[in-house]
């Protein structure tokens, strides 16, 4: 999807998808996709201004080692933006409460997942690979995706409106996500 976003904005961009299925997709809107683990990705040196993971580094084995792996491949000014699961999310924190840690298909407890972040953690994961963060998010629950169409229903609205109040009061406690904003480079970043 943000190949597609960004088609049409003259940026030159490449992507790394480890799903065969997924980057076939993706494919037509990027101009190189390699279909590797992002470990073994060829990428150039001091290229890029932007890096995007989104929902990748709790799926690697050594996530500092990606994040210098895509460092050297950036720009010394570039921007790094970064999601990772929420593992102190409300819903988490219930399940431990009764004894529960289940795998699942997707979400925060993914199957996939090698590794678990609170705000926290993930900041110091980006600090042990030389990035300063600027910027930490939550992101609430995809209620689009528990409930597509919803958006149509006075319900879906107000669980919306409920979920962003939330996030505001407590987001440790009812983020679904966390994006980060950072930036590499020897001082922390200023702007």
């Amino acid at each position: 999807m943000l190949g597609q976003v960004l088609a049409g904005s003259g940026l030159a961009i490449d992507g790394i998808e480890l799903n065969a299925d997924w980057a076939a997709l993706a494919r037509p809107w990027y101009r190189q996709m390699q279909v590797v683990p992002i470990e073994q990705a060829a990428l150039p040196t001091q290229t890029y201004r932007l890096v995007v993971c989104a929902d990748v580094l709790e799926h690697t084995v050594d996530p500092v080692a990606v994040l210098r792996q895509l460092r050297a491949a950036a720009t010394n000014d570039a921007i790094f933006l970064i999601s990772l699961p929420n593992v102190a999310h409300l819903a988490v924190r219930l399940l431990l409460l009764f004894g529960r840690f289940p795998q699942m298909e997707r979400g925060i407890l993914d199957r996939t997942h090698l590794h678990f972040y609170t705000r926290q953690t993930a900041i110091e994961l980006l600090a042990q690979a030389g990035l300063h963060v600027a910027q930490v998010t939550p992101t609430g629950v995809p209620l689009d995706e528990l409930w597509p169409g919803g958006e149509q229903h006075a319900l879906y609205r107000l669980l919306m409106r409920l979920q962003h109040l939330a996030l505001r009061v407590a987001p440790r406690l009812f983020g679904f996500q966390w994006v980060l904003v950072a930036r590499g480079g020897t001082k922390p970043w200023q702007g």
